[in-house]
């Protein structure tokens, strides 16, 4: 039997949010969660019921008040900002809800982007990139700006844009 690799290990985590003395709003209470690598997970809930808080807790954009959490054996809890900005670049691809694509740059920069902060080489980063677009069907568009593509345009270039960097994890917060 194969052991399975765990990718994902979330350990009663709280998040709180503080709006004022004496308020605080508790989003996440108490979260558990073991993602193996290969595993395909979905999270849902109704509007507000903290999902979106939680991808990014896991993607390492925000932290628990609470809890411990492990992302590939590493202990990120305790990390600095410098090491979560590269465990970030190199396992995490991200999926926003809103993109979040550079609006005065083409979808073939967009989609270069982490390869840039990685230190990918100018010809292997748009050879990657071009690449990617053409997987998810944008070769025809990789020189648009954002403003020039529709909704669904967008979200595949996000899409190639999360795996740019060929990362372990893919996050996506979509509608």
């Amino acid at each position: 039997m194969t052991k399975q690799h765990t990718m994902i290990e979330l350990h009663h985590i709280i998040k709180r949010f503080y709006i004022g003395q004496p308020n605080e709003l508790e989003i996440l209470h108490g979260i558990d969660l073991k993602v193996n690598k290969g595993e395909f997970v979905s999270i849902v809930g109704s509007s507000g019921s903290g999902k979106t808080t939680m991808m990014n807790i896991i993607g390492i954009l925000d932290r628990p008040t609470e809890g411990e959490y492990m992302l590939d054996g590493v202990d990120v809890a305790g990390a600095k900002d410098k090491e979560l900005s590269m465990i970030r670049n190199q396992k995490i691809g991200f999926v926003f809800q809103t993109y979040n694509l550079i609006s005065r740059t083409s979808a073939l920069k967009n989609v270069e982007l982490p390869m840039l902060y990685a230190g990918v080489g100018k010809k292997e980063r748009t050879e990657r990139a071009k690449e990617l677009l053409a997987m998810v069907g944008m070769e025809e568009r990789m020189t648009h700006n954002p403003d020039e593509l529709s909704g669904g345009q967008k979200q595949r270039v996000a899409i190639a844009r999360a795996m740019a960097n060929d990362p372990s994890i893919i996050l996506a917060d979509v509608n």
